[in-house]
C-alpha cells in the first residue's frame, strides 16, 4: 500500500507506517485521502475532476490530462484551493482530537513532499503556515556555504587591493 496501511476499527481509523522512510507518492496519497474523507464527513460534493486535480503535478505529465476539464469547472482556481485548504485543516483537526499519533503522521507526510512539485502542496502550505519550515527544502548548509564563499572572496579582494597599494 505504498508506505501506509489503513485500518478501520469501528468509527476510529488508524494509520500505521510500514517503514521509517515515507515515500512522497504515499505521502501525497495520504493527504489526498484525508481531503476526500473530510469531504465525505462534511457531506460536501467532491467531483472526480477535483479528486484528480489533487494528484496534479507538473513533474508527472500524465496528471495534466485533467487540466482542461478542471479549468472549465474552475476558471479561477482560488475557489477550489480555498475549499481544499478548509478540508485539510478540518481533517487534521478532527484527527488531532482523536489521537496525537495522527499529528506525527500528518507532519511526516507533509515533510515527505518538501522536495516534490505537487499541486496539493500549494494548498498544504497555505492551510498549515506553521509547517512551512518543514515543507521548504532544507538549504541552510547550502546558504551557509554561499555566505562563506562570498565572505572569503571579499577578504581576498581586500587583500589583493592592500598588496597592490603596498607594493607601489
Amino acid at each position: 500500500m505504498c508506505g501506509w496501511e489503513r485500518r478501520f476499527s469501528g468509527n476510529e481509523s488508524s494509520i500505521r507506517r510500514k517503514r521509517d522512510f515515507v515515500e512522497p507518492t504515499a505521502a501525497k496519497q495520504f493527504l489526498i485521502s484525508k481531503v476526500i474523507e473530510q469531504a465525505r464527513v462534511e457531506r460536501m460534493h467532491f467531483s472526480d475532476v477535483e479528486e484528480k486535480m489533487l494528484s496534479f503535478s507538473e513533474a508527472e505529465p500524465e496528471t495534466a490530462q485533467v487540466l482542461p476539464e478542471f479549468e472549465q469547472q474552475y476558471p479561477d482556481s482560488e475557489e477550489f484551493e480555498r475549499k481544499v485548504r478548509r478540508l485539510l485543516r478540518n481533517a487534521r483537526e478532527r484527527e488531532r482530537q482523536g489521537s496525537p499519533e495522527f499529528e506525527k503522521l500528518w507532519h511526516e507526510a507533509i515533510t515527505a513532499l518538501k522536495n516534490e512539485d505537487h499541486y496539493i502542496l500549494v494548498m498544504v502550505t497555505e492551510a498549515f503556515p506553521r509547517d512551512r519550515q518543514s515543507i521548504s527544502p532544507d538549504r541552510r548548509l547550502r546558504d551557509f556555504m554561499i555566505y562563506l564563499a562570498v565572505g572569503i572572496a571579499v577578504l581576498v579582494v581586500c587583500f589583493v587591493i592592500l598588496v597592490v597599494r603596498w607594493s607601489r
